[in-house]
């Protein structure tokens, strides 16, 4: 009976498995076919849009099986996911700006309703608050150029910037990545927040920031020496704010936290790679947000399997996963290694693309990246060896499910799969 229990989950992870690869050379060829983009009047759909659309549908996919199943939850989780999509889609920018502030709302009353404490109503209108006052300002600017110009993010683009657009314009896409010093609301959010809603949050909601300022700065006709001293005061922001997350990352003693740093890490160096302003950036930059949008909730999941064997996220109790489970200790590896970007990942390559973009680089500069490279480096170590080594206080077993199986090993998929559409694309 036991092998033939075996033998059945066997066949059915192989089927998925079949499924995803075929299904993955489906969405990839239709991402080729519309490499130049596709524009219908309403909706415009090209590379970057149509990749983010993918790692959206199949992260709210996998969060599904990781949530509570309630009337109020999965009506605020198919909002969110249509309105996402939406501002994938959408060419407007008024569109655009209404369907991202959606999204955050609905993902508001998300958090307020299922979190896991009374912490909670603080971290929701923390988030809240945050999104709501970097956005206001913003909004009058876009209803100003719309008014006077085209309001299609196609036809959108000329010299004349005013100061306070540029200022804003980045200050309302940098707390959705974030970036050091506005990144408060993501650690309250992340803590709070069940596991299906940090594996949304991490995987998807932080990819509109980079989406925004992508799509933005792909319309500047010209750079004016405000723009450019502000990307310069930018740029040194995301890199000496890398450097402070990747050494407080191994000074977390809650799990969570730890992989909500690491996000941060991760998004500021997506967001120094788009900074850079050449191509070689722009294409790391996608490629990382693509990457973090399977790795972080992939390390998420594993944590809420983790906390659901001995009800703690302490990293101190945490000890002896070898022991327990070691199907869960090879999927944790990969993580930590996928999330080091060791070659051949995904990761790997999007930091190639956005190191090879930041050529005058001066000494000073290059130090600050290395240590970077080099706290991460320890701090993923750090969470690998802490989790799996260790002795255990009781004797227990802990095994995975065929779900659980499926879920793990089709972000693993996505991330080591991927880059070979994309080089094949570009």
């Amino acid at each position: 009976m036991l092998l033939f229990l075996v033998f059945l989950s066997s066949l059915f992870i192989l089927l998925d498995f079949m499924f995803l690869f075929f299904f993955t050379i489906f969405l990839f060829y239709i991402i080729f076919f519309f490499n130049t983009g596709f524009f219908d009047g309403l909706f415009f759909v090209d590379f970057v849009s149509l990749s983010l659309m993918f790692i959206s549908l199949w992260i709210f996919f996998i969060s599904f099986f990781s949530m509570e199943l309630s009337f109020l939850g999965l009506f605020l989780f198919c909002f969110m996911l249509f309105f996402i999509i939406f501002s994938f889609l959408s060419i407007s920018f008024f569109l655009f700006y209404v369907s991202f502030e959606l999204v955050f709302l609905f993902l508001f009353f998300y958090l307020l309703s299922l979190g896991s404490s009374l912490e909670r109503i603080q971290a929701s209108f923390y988030m809240f608050f945050y999104t709501l006052f970097f956005s206001f300002p913003f909004l009058f600017f876009i209803l100003d150029y719309t008014s006077l110009f085209s309001d299609f993010f196609l036809f959108y683009g000329y010299s004349y910037y005013s100061y306070f657009f540029w200022l804003f314009m980045f200050l309302v896409f940098m707390v959705k990545l974030p970036v050091f010093g506005l990144h408060s609301w993501l650690l309250k959010a992340h803590v709070e927040a069940p596991v299906s809603g940090s594996m949304i949050l991490a995987g998807v909601m932080l990819k509109l920031g980079g989406y925004g300022i992508i799509r933005f700065l792909s319309l500047v006709n010209d750079y004016t020496s405000f723009s450019l001293l502000l990307f310069t005061f930018f740029f040194y922001v995301g890199l000496l704010g890398s450097l402070f997350i990747s050494i407080l990352c191994f000074r977390q003693m809650d799990l969570k936290m730890a992989i909500a740093y690491s996000s941060i890490v991760h998004m500021s160096i997506m967001f120094l790679g788009v900074l850079s302003l050449t191509l070689y950036g722009w294409l790391g930059g996608i490629l990382m947000m693509v990457c973090h949008g399977f790795i972080s909730p992939l390390m998420f999941f594993l944590m809420g399997k983790a906390y659901s064997v001995l009800g703690s996220r302490s990293i101190l109790l945490l000890k002896g996963f070898l022991f327990i489970s070691s199907s869960f200790c090879i999927f944790w590896f990969v993580s930590c290694a996928l999330n080091l970007g060791l070659p051949p990942f995904m990761s790997f390559f999007s930091e190639i693309y956005i190191i090879g973009s930041m050529g005058s680089f001066s000494f000073f500069e290059w130090l600050l990246l290395f240590f970077i490279c080099l706290f991460t480096g320890i701090y993923c170590i750090y969470l690998f060896i802490s989790m799996v080594h260790g002795s255990f206080p009781y004797y227990s077993v802990f095994f995975l499910s065929c779900l659980d199986f499926l879920v793990m090993f089709s972000l693993s998929f996505f991330v080591l799969f991927y880059p070979l559409f994309f080089f094949i694309v570009y």
